[in-house]
């Protein structure tokens, strides 16, 4: 009985998850005094020049102590988890689990857990370091998704995977790193939508493989 509940529960953990990171961060955000690199001596949270890691830092460009860091590292680790749980179920949209699978959850699972400690100095070895080991999760998963008909929800994937990439490159060699911090925002809101089909995919299967007639969604 406590497995059929956890089969209905379990693919609310990453919708669930996300929604309480949008509801914590925006209060961490206004407590950020203000400055980004693009505009150091900027007043408060620009959503056009700021990164979602800035939130975190113990000071601003200029040297003021950002009140607004111990939210924002709650609503970091809240965004984490909900990630961890997310690349633990993502295997489940398909029929047949296999070594490839395994590789999708483990190396997610630990890419996300490498993420848990964005809001550390190493800030910027983590995101290389999550960059490499996302993509060990990926390709695996890509090779999946091929052989389904599940054609939108690829093409999701294949976008939110193509934006990940451009704001990686952009990191790591700082051509464009003006605009990276909407285009980070941007690809978010991909990242968002992906998780949540993913997850309402799994919560649909669940459901039909415990007789409650409903149907997988096909996307």
């Amino acid at each position: 009985m406590i497995r059929k509940y956890l089969l209905i529960v379990y693919p609310w953990f990453p919708i669930v998850g996300l929604g309480l990171y949008l509801m914590v961060f925006p209060f961490a955000a206004s407590h950020y005094p203000g400055g980004s690199i693009n505009i150091p001596q900027d007043q408060g949270y620009s959503f056009f020049h700021n990164f979602l890691c800035d939130v975190m830092n113990p000071t601003t460009p200029t040297g003021v102590v950002n009140t607004g860091r111990p939210l924002a590292i709650v609503s970091h680790l809240i965004l984490s988890f909900a990630m961890i749980s997310f690349f633990y179920l993502l295997p489940k949209i398909f029929d047949h689990q296999n070594r490839r699978t395994q590789m999708i959850r483990w190396f997610g699972m630990l890419t996300m857990f490498v993420f848990v400690f964005m809001y550390t100095p190493h800030h910027d070895y983590i995101v290389t370091a999550t960059g490499i080991l996302g993509t060990m999760a990926l390709v695996p998963f890509f090779i999946e998704v091929q052989r389904s008909d599940r054609v939108s929800l690829r093409r999701l994937a294949y976008v939110c995977y193509t934006l990940s990439i451009i704001v990686f490159f952009i990191f790591e060699t700082k051509i464009g790193f003006y605009y990276l911090p909407m285009l980070q925002k941007i690809t978010f809101v991909f990242d968002a939508w992906w998780v949540v089909w993913v997850s309402l995919i799994v919560l649909a299967r669940n459901r039909a493989h415990l007789g409650w007639q409903v149907s997988p969604s096909r996307g």
